[in-house]
């Protein structure tokens, strides 16, 4: 695949006195202001803890009043008569899994955490810091630098992408290099020798950084997972990166809802390495990140009997649960028995509670709860145990899109489609959003959102295509964090935004479903015969991913 034949000029920020820095290649941009062989999966690995939260301020100051026109304006404990289901869905055991596979034993053979190697004693003993590794940090204080990208997968008309998301290891230590530099890796994939990234921080997380290799998903329904480009291992040389070519492509039946790592995933170790994804009219699939093939399948069915699909995936922190939504209903499967045995949890019972589809699912790295967001404009608090409702709160003007936790566990982000605001709610006092941000979602469409690692930076893209970011810790007017940048990566929207855990990457995402215009002519009098009635020449189209370099002026080597 070729890079494009004319070079790409430096974008532009809307800050002031911020000038581009060079680079060797430059995007586009302007300026703007189931399986027949079901297989287990690695049995998960018990929580090490929870670590301390921090203090905030009085969230009290600079709040704003909830939104009026939701069903729900404002927090409101759920009752107690409103409770989650505990019978389960009829259990039909395969015989794929009961005969051909051993299931895993009670004890762990997985590695284990030895004394002292709780999450609380983390942050002192286990520091970079203090092993002597070197790590990057993010900065938003000029512009940020093109690097690669890929753009020649997604030249068919309307393939545009639906987000991208960096690989994430789970709990336990990620290997770092011994001079804690860039440095190859083993391999991925099974057509080409790859290189994975092994200049990972040491430290131990629910949600420890990997960031070997980045997944994305596109409307010819095609997940792709790409590696780091090479370059990046070019250690003091200033080279050109060639356009980013997936290692590996896994084709789902139809349009894609939902998909996400294992939450225990680690490049280190293939057998934790496996993509969930959902799709209309499907099981929920489980892909192998190594080979890309089918590993497992999770069936939900409703009370015809029929297969349905799940609109929002996510693991829960141990990796033991799969947690899908559905319409008023939380599925959770347990990861280590493939089929259709599952917990339903009923979010809407006796006209209480949370009602219409699950469309995202969030868990708190701090505290045994999590969160679901509904396409009714409503958020939902559930307790991990049992799913017992704690809050329902409102305050979107349109249906929730996106949820992300503030790594601290009591703070948490909310994005909803058609819908200007991001929302930040604080666990406790949620009986109102600690603070809005301002972002143009003028669509249906989801437009994602994330944290950095230690949470302090939160980029978000829009509808327009500009990427903001915000410092979550600076308090600017009214009491909400300013604008640090905005740039326009390409000139069509960006949907997807994700912040490398380790390395001062920001990946996006962009492109949009468009429709025919009516053609206009010049001159009423001179209409060519020819000249359709509907056109898509005034349409610009840019679906590419693409990489950018936060870390200042230091060089990616």
């Amino acid at each position: 695949m070729s890079a494009p034949e004319a070079p790409r000029s430096a974008p532009d920020c809307l800050a002031a006195d911020q000038a581009p820095a060079p680079a060797p290649l430059s995007p586009r941009a302007s300026p703007t202001g189931e399986s027949p062989d079901s297989e287990l999966l690695p049995p998960p690995v018990p929580p090490a803890g929870d670590g301390p939260a921090r203090s905030f301020p009085d969230p009290a100051a600079g709040s704003r009043a909830p939104g009026e026109g939701g069903p729900v304006s404002a927090s409101t404990a759920l009752q107690a008569g409103f409770s989650a289901p505990t019978d389960l869905s009829p259990r039909i055991e395969e015989p794929e899994v009961g005969e051909n596979v051993s299931l895993p034993a009670e004890e762990a053979d997985g590695p284990e955490l030895g004394p002292g190697e709780a999450v609380e004693g983390v942050s002192e003993d286990l520091a970079p810091e203090d092993e002597g590794y070197s790590t990057r940090n993010y900065c938003f204080s000029q512009l940020p630098r093109f690097l690669s990208g890929s753009w020649s997968e997604f030249t068919q008309p309307e393939n545009f992408l639906k987000g991208c998301k960096w690989a994430l290891a789970g709990e336990g230590p990620t290997l770092t290099h011994p001079t804690g530099r860039l440095g190859p890796s083993p391999a991925l994939g099974k057509c080409r020798p790859v290189v994975l990234s092994s200049f990972l921080t040491l430290f131990y997380s629910y949600r420890a950084p990997d960031g070997s290799c980045i997944l994305t998903n596109s409307a010819d329904n095609i997940l792709r997972i790409y590696n780091l480009p090479p370059e990046l291992y070019n250690e003091g040389e200033q080279v050109e990166y060639a356009e980013m070519v997936p290692v590996l492509r896994m084709v789902e039946g139809d349009t894609i809802y939902d998909y996400c790592w294992y939450s225990l995933m680690s490049s280190s170790e293939p057998d934790t390495s496996y993509v969930a994804s959902s799709s209309r009219e499907n099981p929920i699939h489980i892909w192998d990140a190594f080979t890309g093939e089918l590993r497992a399948s999770f069936r939900a069915y409703n009370h015809l009997d029929e297969l349905t699909a799940a609109h929002s995936l996510c693991f829960s922190p141990d990796g033991s649960q799969l947690f899908c939504g559905f319409n008023r209903t939380i599925r959770v499967f347990s990861t280590a028995r493939p089929g259709r045995d599952c917990e339903v949890r009923a979010t809407f019972a006796k006209r209480q509670g949370q009602s219409g589809i699950i469309s995202c699912i969030a868990f708190s790295p701090a505290q045994p709860l999590y969160a679901c967001g509904s396409y009714s404009r409503s958020l939902g608090l559930y307790a991990c145990d049992d799913g017992s409702p704690l809050a329902l709160l409102g305050g979107h003007q349109g249906g929730i899109t996106h949820l992300c936790f503030h790594p601290d566990g009591n703070r948490f982000f909310s994005g909803a489609r058609k819908d200007a605001e991001l929302l930040c709610w604080d666990l406790r006092q949620p009986s109102h959003p600690l603070w809005s941000l301002s972002r143009e979602v003028t669509t249906n469409q989801r437009i994602y959102f994330d944290l950095d690692s230690t949470g302090q930076f939160l980029v978000s893209g829009s509808t327009s295509g500009a990427v903001s970011v915000w410092d979550t810790g600076g308090a600017g007017q009214e009491g909400k964090p300013e604008p640090l940048l905005s740039f326009l990566p390409q000139k069509d929207c960006t949907n997807g935004v994700s912040l490398h855990p380790s390395l001062p990457l920001l990946a996006t995402a962009s492109g949009q479903r468009v429709f025919p215009e009516p053609t206009e002519s010049e001159d009423e009098g001179e209409r060519e015969v020819d000249l359709p009635l509907l056109s898509m020449r005034h349409v610009h189209l840019e679906c590419q991913l693409q990489l950018w370099w936060c870390g200042g002026d230091m060089e990616p080597g």
